[in-house]
């Protein structure tokens, strides 16, 4: 078992001892380390993998992978960031030179912040900034003086990346990737029950057990349903093979 730490350009330096670097087709590199155990999901092992993260975005461009992106096999981890080689590439293109900080503040003070800034994530009361890494010094003291409640950072840019998920993936640990993990996992558990309730009123129309109205009125409630999921799959930025999990031996979820 290994662990994807980051993607990189092939033209970067060696990475640590500790860790390989995987040609991943173009000029794409996957940067994988033996996997920390089983059920370690402690303090510790998450800030052993931001530290290996930190060392290697002090002297290259990374897209930062959440921790425990897992795959059996370097050949595996291999697959699933070439599928998506064009969006980590872009992704590449869009973080290159930049590092990023997270700032909590009135909203005002987050907005202010955007002109200083190459790109931005604003949630309520925080907001994550993609800044030149020549500018870290000025936009920190920028943050300081429009009065940011707190400032930390420079971090490898995890608002700005988007991470390949392994069958063995675990909800994102950072902070800025939760949110999205969460909602992920519940909208699954709910696209689920959604599947089973249609399929048991299919069985129920087909055996003649509902009535003309009722059969209007449920065609309608899984019309709302699938049309509420989907707004809410565009808010967290999720698609519909996002909510399929795969369950490795066992296949596909859904």
């Amino acid at each position: 078992m290994i662990e994807l730490v980051a993607i990189t350009r092939a033209a970067a330096p060696p990475p640590p001892a500790r860790l390989r670097a995987l040609a991943a087709g173009g000029d794409l590199v996957a940067i994988v380390g033996p996997a920390e155990g089983e059920d370690d999901v402690s303090a510790e092992a998450l800030w052993r993998h931001e530290e290996l993260v930190e060392e290697l975005m002090a002297d290259r461009d990374v897209l930062p992978v959440r921790y425990g992106t897992r795959f059996a096999d370097e050949e595996e981890a291999v697959r699933a960031v070439a599928a998506r080689r064009a969006t980590f590439a872009a992704a590449l293109d869009h973080v290159r030179g930049a590092l990023e900080f997270a700032v909590r503040g009135p909203s005002f003070v987050l907005d202010a912040l955007c002109s200083t800034a190459r790109d931005s994530v604003l949630r309520e009361g925080r907001g994550a900034y993609l800044v030149d890494r020549d500018l870290a010094g000025p936009f920190r003291a920028r943050a300081q003086e429009f009065g940011a409640d707190h400032i930390t950072g420079p971090w490898p840019p995890y608002s700005f990346s988007d991470p390949p998920s392994g069958p063995a993936a675990r909800i994102g640990a950072d902070p800025e990737n939760l949110e999205r993990g969460l909602a992920q996992l519940v909208l699954t558990i709910v696209e689920l029950l959604r599947q089973l309730m249609e399929r048991q009123a299919l069985r129920r129309i087909d055996a003649g057990g509902l009535r003309d109205d009722q059969v209007e009125r449920m065609g309608t409630t899984f019309m709302e349903l699938d049309r509420r999921m989907t707004q809410l799959r565009e808010q967290f930025g999720l698609d519909e093979d996002d909510l399929n999990l795969d369950l490795g031996p066992l296949g596909r979820l859904l």
